[in-house]
C-alpha cells in the first residue's frame, strides 16, 4: 500500500511539473529542457538554436493567450522546440492515387434538428468504442492510427469487444503507402482486406515509437507475415488471437455537416484528414484554425485522426467536433481536440480542394466495413 501511494505521488508531480497556458509569462527554457527532458549541453549552440525557437514560440503563446476574443489556449509541449521541418515530419497524411472506389457515400436523411444535441463516443462503455489515445512517436504513420482506431472502434460496436490492433501491422505490411513517410489510412483498410486480417497489439506490437525522423530516407520496419505469429501447437486452453476484417470502406458526403453529424450519431467515428499546420501548440479550448500563419496551415490537408463527436460549450456559446489524436495525452485536451463547428462551414479556396470545415475537417471523412473473422488459437 505504502509503495503504491508514493507511485502515485511521484506521477502526481510528474504531471504538475508539465506547464499549463497560464504558466508561460515565467517559464523558462532551462525549466523546459528539465521538464521535457532534453539533453542539449547549456551553452552549445544546439542549446541556443532551441532557446531561440521556444522563446519565440512562447511569446507568440502569450500574446494568443491574452487576447480575449480567442476560444483556445496555447501551450507548450513535445514539439515546442522543434523547427517547422521537424514538425512537419509528424504530419504525413497522403491522399492515395491508388485509393479505392467506397462501396457506398452515406448522405444525412434526417432533419438537422432530429439529431441528437451531443454525440461524444469518448463516453461509451456498453460497448467501450474507442480504445486509449495512441503515441506515434517520431513515426509518421497518423495514417495507420486513424484506419486501427476506427477498425478498432466498428469492430467494437459490432461485436461489443475492443481488443487493440496492431498499429504497426498496418504501418509495415501496407505496400501501397509508404510507412512511417506517409499513407492513406483508405489504402490500409484495402491492405486489411487482402490479408487474414488485422491481429492485436500484443501479437504484433509498434516498434517504430523511436524512427529516425532525421534521415527522410530511413526504412520502416519490415513486414512480419502473422501467420508466423502463431505458435505451431497452439494453447487453446490460453488463448485466443482476434482478427478483424475489412470488406472496404464507405464515404461521408464530403464537405456536408449534416452528412458527419448523422454519420457520427447513427453509424460511428470517422477516420478524417485535417490542416494540422496550426496544430502544434493547441492546449485545450475550442479551436477555429486561421490563416494567421499563412493559407497552408490553414487548409493543406496533411494530418490523418479520428472524429469521435460533436458537442457545445455552454461558457463559449460555441459548437464544436470531437477528434482524437495520435500525439499521447500529453497533447491537447488528454489527447483530443475539440474543432470549431460554426452554423455554416468555412472553406478554402479552390486551389486546396476545395476543403471545408475547420482545418478542413469535412473534407474526407470515411469508415471501414469491419467484419469479425473467427479467432485464432493461440
Amino acid at each position: 500500500m505504502k509503495a503504491a501511494l508514493i507511485v502515485l505521488l511521484a506521477l502526481v508531480v510528474l504531471a504538475a511539473a508539465r506547464p499549463k497556458w497560464n504558466d508561460l509569462p515565467t517559464y523558462t527554457f532551462k525549466q523546459f529542457t528539465k521538464d521535457f527532458h532534453r539533453k542539449y549541453p547549456e551553452g552549445s549552440d544546439e542549446y541556443k538554436k532551441r532557446e531561440t525557437i521556444f522563446n519565440t514560440k512562447v511569446a507568440d503563446m502569450i500574446a494568443h493567450n491574452s487576447d480575449a476574443s480567442h476560444s483556445w489556449k496555447r501551450g507548450v509541449n513535445m514539439f515546442t522546440d522543434m523547427t517547422k521541418e521537424e514538425w512537419k515530419r509528424f504530419n504525413a497524411f497522403r491522399k492515395s492515387p491508388n485509393r479505392p472506389a467506397p462501396m457506398s457515400v452515406y448522405k444525412a436523411t434526417t432533419r438537422a434538428e432530429n439529431l441528437p444535441m451531443e454525440v461524444d463516443y469518448r463516453t461509451w462503455t456498453s460497448p467501450r468504442v474507442l480504445t486509449e489515445v495512441k503515441h506515434q512517436g517520431s513515426c509518421g504513420n497518423c495514417w495507420a492510427n486513424s484506419a486501427t482506431e476506427s477498425v478498432e472502434s466498428y469492430y467494437a460496436l459490432q461485436t461489443g469487444m475492443t481488443p487493440v490492433l496492431s498499429i504497426q501491422q498496418i504501418t509495415s505490411c501496407d505496400t501501397a503507402d509508404d510507412g512511417c513517410n506517409g499513407g492513406d489510412y483508405a489504402t490500409g483498410w484495402q491492405y486489411v482486406n487482402s490479408t487474414k486480417g488485422l491481429t492485436e497489439e500484443w501479437a504484433y506490437p509498434f516498434t517504430n515509437f523511436f524512427f529516425n525522423i532525421s534521415n527522410p530516407n530511413a526504412p520502416t520496419a519490415p513486414c512480419i507475415d502473422i501467420s508466423t505469429l502463431y505458435p505451431p501447437t497452439p494453447y487453446t486452453w490460453f488463448a485466443e488471437l482476434n482478427e478483424a476484417g475489412v470488406l472496404g470502406y464507405s464515404s461521408v458526403t464530403v464537405n456536408d455537416a449534416h452528412s458527419a453529424m448523422e454519420a457520427l450519431a447513427k453509424v460511428g467515428p470517422l477516420s478524417i484528414s485535417v490542416a494540422a499546420g496550426n496544430w502544434q501548440d493547441y492546449e485545450s479550448g475550442v479551436m477555429n484554425n486561421t490563416a494567421k500563419y499563412g493559407p497552408d496551415n490553414e487548409w493543406q490537408i496533411d494530418h490523418a485522426v479520428q472524429m469521435v463527436g460533436y458537442g457545445h460549450d455552454k461558457d463559449l456559446g460555441l459548437d464544436y467536433w470531437i477528434v482524437r489524436n495520435s500525439w499521447s495525452t500529453l497533447w491537447g485536451e488528454d489527447g483530443f481536440v475539440k474543432l470549431l463547428r460554426p452554423a455554416v462551414e468555412p472553406c478554402s479556396p479552390a486551389a486546396y480542394g476545395p476543403v471545408c470545415g475547420v482545418s478542413g475537417c469535412l473534407c474526407d471523412p470515411q469508415y471501414p466495413l469491419v467484419v469479425k473473422n473467427t479467432p485464432t488459437p493461440f
